[in-house]
C-alpha cells in the first residue's frame, strides 16, 4: 500500500491511474452527499420577468394566506368571539332567566368594545345576553350584576386563533403557476413562495430521478476536472504528489459534508456551515491562487445542493475570498482573531445587500440569520486544529510551523552555528536574499527564508573542507585528489537530506536542500582536474550534483542566491559594477545549463529576481566614508 502511495513511483501509467482514481473517488463521494429530493432551482423577484419556461405545478401544495389577509382574518376572529359574564357573588337568580333583565355592574372591569357575542353562563347553562337592552332599561328592584370572566373569554379567544386555517386554498399538480415571460406580479410571487416552502418542507415525495442523478454527477465530475486542468497548467507537482492533492480533494469533501449535515436540520442552518475554514486551510499549505481556485469550485458545488443557491454562492464565495486576503500567512495567531471579526463584518454585509436586492421589508428580516453568520465567524478558529492534524496526517508543512522552524535558536541551526559557523552565517544571508526577492515576484517568502536556513545543513558533516568555515589557513583538500574533493562538496547534498529526515524536517524544505545545486558541476575542481590532466578523458558526472533541478519558485530562487552570495565573497572590488555584472553572469549561466527550466520563474520574475538581488548586494556592500586615522 505504501509502495502504490509513493510519489516516486518509475511508472508513468501508474502515477496517472492513482491521479484519476483519487479525482473519481472524489466526485462519487461529493455526488452521493447530495440529498436525496429535488429542491426548487429557480431565481426570482418581484417586478421582474419569469425568465423560465412554464413553471406547472409538480405536485398539490397549499397556498398560505398573505401576512395582511391572516392579520385582517385573525382580527375578525377576535372581535366575534363571544364573551362570557357570570353572576355576582350577591345576586340571587329567581325566575326564569329569559324573563329577567340584567345590568353590567359599574365597579367591574369592561370587557373590549366591539363584541357582537355576549353569552351568561349559568351552571351548565350558556344564555344569550341583549346588550342593548341590558344598558337601556333601568336596574330592576332585584338589583341583579353581571360579572365579566375574562379568563374563560379569553381562553375561547384563543381556541378560535388556533382554529384557524394557515392556508387560503390549494394550488393542484399540473396547474400553471407562472407562464414563461410573465411578470412576477403580487399573486404570483405567492404562489411560487408556497412552491419553494413546499420544496423547503418536503413536500414532494420521492428521491431524484435516474437522469437528475446522473447529471449532478456529470456536474460534479466537470468541477472536479476544471480542478484538474488547473493543477495540470500551473501546479503539476501537486498531480504526483498525493499527500497534496489528497488534502486538496478532503477539503472540498469536508465543505460539501459539512452543507449536506447543516442542511439535514433545515435550510436556515445552511449559514452555519463555515465554509471559509476551506479557503484558509488550503492557503496555510498552498499558494493564494489555488486556495481561491479550490474555493471557488467547491462552492459552485454546494450551490447545486443548496434551494437558494444563488444567494449561497454570492455569500460564501465574498466571505471566502475575504478570509484569504485577511489571513495572507497563517504564523501570527492574532492575524486568525482578527481576521474572524472581519469574516464577520463581510459576512453581515454581503447578506444585508441580498436583503436589499431582493426588496425584502425590513419588518420581516429576522435576527437568527445573523446569529448563524457570527456563529459561522466563530467557527473559523477551528482551522487551527485542522491544520495541525493535516501537517502530522499528510507531512505537510504549513505557514505555522515554518515560521518555527526559522527560529534561528531551533536545536538544528543552534548546532550549525556551533559546527560550521561560517556556513551558519552564509545560510542567514541567503535566506535574507531569498525572502526578498520571492516577495518581489509574490512567492512564498516564509517557505523561501526556512528553506534557505536549512538547505547546507550537511555540511555539518566535514565543516572544515568547506571554504567559509576554513579560519586556519589549511585547506584539507590540498591532500586530496580533485575527484575526491568533489565527491566531498557534492555529498554535503546527500548528507543534509540525511540529516533533515533525521530531525523530521517537512519534504518542502528538503526539497531545496536536494535542488540547491540542480544537476551542475563542481566548476572548480572539474577545472582543475581537466587542466592537470589534459589528456584523460572525463565523466562529467562525477563532478556534478545528482539534482534534481529546482521546480518551484522558492527553489529557484534559492540557487541563484546562494550561488550569488558565495561568488560575492570572492570579488577584489565590491562596487555596484562588479556585483552587477556578477549577478548576471552567475543567472546567465545557470539558465544556459537549463537548472530554471524546470521551475514556475517566467523571465519577467527572473529579471525581478535579479534587480533584487543585485540591489540586496548593494545594501550589503555599500561603499563607507574613510575617516583618518588619528
Amino acid at each position: 500500500m505504501k509502495r502504490f502511495f509513493s510519489v516516486g513511483s518509475r511508472s508513468r501509467w501508474l502515477r496517472s491511474f492513482r491521479t484519476w482514481a483519487f479525482f473519481a473517488v472524489a466526485a462519487f463521494t461529493v455526488a452521493s452527499l447530495y440529498p436525496d429530493q429535488r429542491s426548487f432551482r429557480y431565481s426570482y423577484k418581484q417586478g421582474h420577468r419569469w425568465e423560465y419556461r412554464d413553471l406547472l405545478a409538480p405536485f398539490d401544495f397549499a397556498l398560505p394566506k398573505t401576512a395582511v389577509d391572516w392579520e385582517r382574518e385573525r382580527q375578525a376572529m377576535k372581535s366575534s368571539s363571544p364573551l362570557i359574564y357570570t353572576l355576582a357573588k350577591d345576586t340571587v337568580l329567581e325566575g326564569s332567566a329569559s324573563e329577567m333583565d340584567w345590568m353590567l355592574d359599574p365597579s367591574s372591569k369592561l370587557p373590549p368594545p366591539g363584541r357582537e357575542l355576549h353569552l351568561l353562563r349559568v351552571g351548565d347553562r350558556l344564555l344569550k345576553l341583549d346588550m342593548d337592552r341590558l344598558r337601556t332599561d333601568p336596574p330592576l328592584k332585584q338589583g341583579l350584576r353581571l360579572v365579566w370572566d375574562d379568563s374563560l373569554s379569553l381562553e375561547l379567544e384563543r381556541e378560535a386563533m388556533e382554529a384557524m386555517v394557515p392556508n387560503q386554498g390549494k394550488v393542484a399538480k399540473g396547474t400553471l403557476v407562472i407562464g414563461k415571460g410573465a411578470t412576477v406580479d403580487a399573486e404570483a410571487y405567492a404562489r411560487l413562495e408556497a412552491l419553494k416552502l413546499a420544496y423547503r418542507e418536503g413536500e414532494m415525495q420521492g428521491g431524484l430521478r435516474w437522469n437528475e442523478r446522473l447529471g449532478l454527477l456529470l456536474l460534479t465530475s466537470l468541477l472536479l476536472f476544471m480542478l484538474f486542468l488547473f493543477l495540470r497548467n500551473f501546479r503539476p507537482a501537486l498531480l504526483d504528489d498525493l499527500s497534496s492533492l489528497s488534502l486538496i480533494l478532503l477539503m472540498w469533501i469536508f465543505a460539501v459534508a459539512l452543507c449536506r449535515i447543516s442542511l439535514m436540520f433545515g435550510v436556515d442552518y445552511l449559514l452555519l456551515a463555515p465554509i471559509p475554514i476551506l479557503p484558509i486551510v488550503l492557503r496555510a499549505f498552498f499558494d493564494t491562487r489555488l486556495a481561491l481556485f479550490v474555493h471557488m469550485l467547491a462552492i459552485l458545488s454546494v450551490g447545486l445542493m443548496a434551494p437558494d443557491g444563488l444567494l449561497f454562492v454570492f455569500l460564501h464565495f465574498i466571505a471566502g475570498f475575504y478570509s484569504i486576503v485577511s489571513v495572507s500567512f497563517l504564523y501570527r495567531r492574532a492575524q486568525l482573531f482578527l481576521s474572524l471579526f472581519k469574516v464577520l463584518a463581510i459576512y453581515g454585509l454581503v447578506y444585508t445587500g441580498l436583503l436589499l436586492f431582493r426588496d425584502q421589508p425590513w419588518q420581516s428580516v429576522e435576527s437568527r440569520p445573523f446569529l448563524y453568520l457570527g456563529l459561522n465567524s466563530a467557527l473559523v478558529l477551528l482551522a487551527f486544529p485542522m491544520i495541525y492534524g493535516f501537517e502530522k496526517l499528510f507531512g505537510l508543512v504549513s505557514d505555522l510551523s515554518l515560521f518555527e522552524l526559522t527560529d534561528t535558536n531551533s536545536p538544528l541551526l543552534r548546532e550549525l552555528a556551533e559546527r560550521a559557523p561560517g556556513t551558519f552565517q552564509h545560510s542567514l544571508q541567503v535566506a535574507n536574499l531569498c525572502e526578498a526577492a520571492t516577495s518581489a515576484i509574490r512567492g512564498n517568502p516564509l517557505l523561501a527564508r526556512a528553506g534557505a536556513l536549512y538547505h547546507d545543513i550537511g555540511k555539518m558533516k566535514n565543516p572544515m573542507y568547506f571554504i567559509e568555515n576554513q579560519t586556519t589557513g589549511l585547506n584539507p583538500h590540498d591532500e586530496l585528489r580533485f575527484e575526491e574533493s568533489a565527491a566531498l562538496i557534492v555529498g554535503h547534498v546527500k548528507e543534509g537530506i540525511r540529516l533533515a529526515r533525521k530531525r523530521n524536517l517537512p519534504e518542502r524544505l528538503i526539497d531545496f536542500i536536494r535542488t540547491h545545486h540542480g544537476t551542475s558541476t563542481v566548476q572548480y575542481f572539474y577545472r582543475q582536474h581537466l587542466r592537470d590532466f589534459p589528456d584523460e578523458e572525463v565523466d562529467p558526472l562525477r563532478f556534478s550534483y545528482p539534482g534534481p533541478r529546482p521546480f518551484s519558485k522558492e527553489t529557484a530562487v534559492l540557487m541563484m542566491a546562494d550561488s550569488v552570495e558565495a561568488a560575492s565573497r570572492s570579488l577584489v572590488q565590491k562596487d555596484r559594477e562588479s556585483t552587477d555584472r556578477l549577478v548576471d553572469a552567475i543567472v546567465a549561466h545557470q539558465m544556459g545549463e537549463g537548472q530554471l527550466e524546470e521551475s514556475d520563474l517566467s523571465l519577467k520574475e527572473i529579471g525581478i529576481v535579479k534587480e533584487v538581488l543585485k540591489q540586496k548586494l548593494r545594501e550589503v556592500y555599500h561603499f563607507r566614508v574613510v575617516y583618518p586615522s588619528a
